[in-house]
């Protein structure tokens, strides 16, 4: 555990800056946070998707973009998330939320991507 011991200490000494900056330094203080927790994101992002493929080499096309999208729709959520919640609170977040959803279920509902599963004896 002691990369989560490190991450604890990093982000408690970004919080003991932030209290030492005052108020005048919140703008840059959120785009740190958001910068570091999206770097955060992408890199296990990266970690998973290592290991996915390493398994398993033989994936399809359809299945392929259908990971990327929910990864990356996953990993854009957050920004846009931030903008969201700045400017139209829970609401402008249920809709932001509320899109990505259907964007996700869209691609996993598409007709004719689907291949048949075959039959064991």
């Amino acid at each position: 555990m002691a990369t989560g011991d490190g991450r604890h200490q990093e982000w408690s000494a970004l919080l003991g800056a932030r209290k030492e900056l005052g108020d005048e330094y919140d703008q840059a203080f959120v785009e740190s946070v958001v910068e570091r927790v999206t770097s955060e994101i992408d890199e296990r992002v990266d970690m998973r998707i290592a290991q996915v493929s390493s398994r398993s080499p033989m994936r399809s096309r359809s299945h392929r973009g259908g990971t990327f999208l929910a990864l990356s729709s996953l990993t854009l959520g957050i920004p846009i998330s931030a903008i969201a919640g700045n400017f139209g609170h829970l609401p402008g977040l249920a809709v932001a939320w509320g899109g990505i959803v259907l964007v996700n279920l869209a691609n996993a509902w598409r007709p004719g991507d689907r291949q048949p599963v075959a039959r064991r004896r």
